[in-house]
């Protein structure tokens, strides 16, 4: 084993890890995760955090987004009682950059789906179609891989409706259909309804990818945990709203609620509603 240190500053490796945004972490003593295409195991000792990994420190850092200014970004989310609770309660949880395509095919497989059978669907996908990196450790299938596979083939993964939009990004992906990571060069708004043309991408799909991989942290994804949480602290701002228009209206007051960081409010907020059921 070869370990190597980060200082770290009002960072909680187990918050960031646990809280829903990432798939392919497990913990025993240490936590482990197939990232870039290799295995990486992590363990926090009070600041410092400890790394197994052929992966640079660098890599690891822009990783878990230790280079933001934490201080300032809880400075502005920082509105009432509720989220100065939430900071302390929960303080060091990270946004994770993850990688764009990963991100993507993860989240189009989340969509009415538990976190344990999304998990299990991305661990078959990545052994069945992903590269070997060291024993049971496998890599996500990249979307040339994913592209050759027969719909037939996807149902070990146990995807269900999703699959077949799996396989067709993939498709749009390696052949060039959709320049996925031009995203980044784009605004948030643009961005978005460039993902929205995917088959199975809604705004919430969307909101995730350009927040978690492309860094747009004034998205703000509105999913059942966080529509129950606002309503209960903030539903006076969107009471008469349409059902049909009630998650754009939500996401809109967080993003002029909560700034320009509001994509970090969210997860805050997502993990204590998360937490709580």
């Amino acid at each position: 084993m070869v370990v190597y240190r980060i200082d770290t500053n009002d960072f909680n490796l187990d918050y960031t890890l646990s809280c829903g945004q990432v798939f392919r972490w497990e913990k025993n003593d240490w936590w482990t995760g197939i990232v870039s295409g290799s295995v990486i195991r992590a363990k926090q000792s009070e600041s410092e955090l400890l790394v197994d990994s052929i992966l640079n420190k660098n890599f690891v850092q822009d990783y878990f987004r230790l280079y933001d200014d934490i201080e300032k970004i809880y400075s502005e989310i920082n509105k009432d009682k509720l989220t100065d609770s939430l900071i302390q309660k929960y303080r060091g949880l990270r946004l994770i950059r993850q990688d764009p395509w990963e991100c993507l095919v993860s989240y189009i497989c989340s969509s009415n789906n538990t976190i344990r059978n999304i998990k299990n669907s991305i661990k078959r996908m990545c052994e069945c179609f992903g590269e070997e990196i060291e024993r049971g450790y496998y890599s996500f299938p990249a979307p040339e891989a994913l592209a050759q596979v027969h719909i037939s083939d996807m149902a070990q993964c146990r995807l269900g409706f999703r699959a077949p939009r799996v396989l067709k990004v993939a498709s749009m992906v390696a052949n060039r259909e959709f320049d996925l990571y031009g995203i980044k060069d784009l605004s948030y708004r643009e961005g978005r309804g460039e993902l929205m043309k995917i088959e199975g991408v809604g705004g919430k799909i969307a909101d995730c990818v350009l927040l978690f991989a492309f860094g747009k942290l004034e998205s703000f994804p509105v999913d059942t945990h966080i529509e129950h949480i606002m309503d209960s602290f903030y539903g006076e701002h969107f009471k008469n709203v349409k059902k049909s228009k009630k998650r754009e209206e939500i996401a809109e007051f967080a993003r002029g609620y909560f700034g320009r960081y509001c994509g970090y409010a969210q997860e805050y907020l997502y993990m204590e509603d998360f937490e709580v059921k």
